[in-house]
């Protein structure tokens, strides 16, 4: 899937992938867009913004393309 079509990515992936899938967005996503990671987070990339999730007391990790 081509991530350039698309305003927002919202993941829910094991950690092992998000390397590759985050090198994905770098390559395909447009600038000002969003890359939404439920729980787990880029290894050494901090995330723009965080959201917590109350109830589930995890985050959700956004960053601004």
């Amino acid at each position: 899937m081509d991530f350039s079509e698309f305003d927002i990515v919202y993941t829910y992936l094991s950690p092992v992938v998000m390397d590759a899938v985050w090198t994905k967005a770098l390559a395909e996503m447009r600038h000002g867009t969003l890359f939404i990671s439920y729980e787990f987070n880029v290894d050494g990339r901090k995330a723009d913004f965080e959201i917590e999730c109350v109830r589930e007391r995890t985050f959700l990790y956004v960053w601004k393309m």
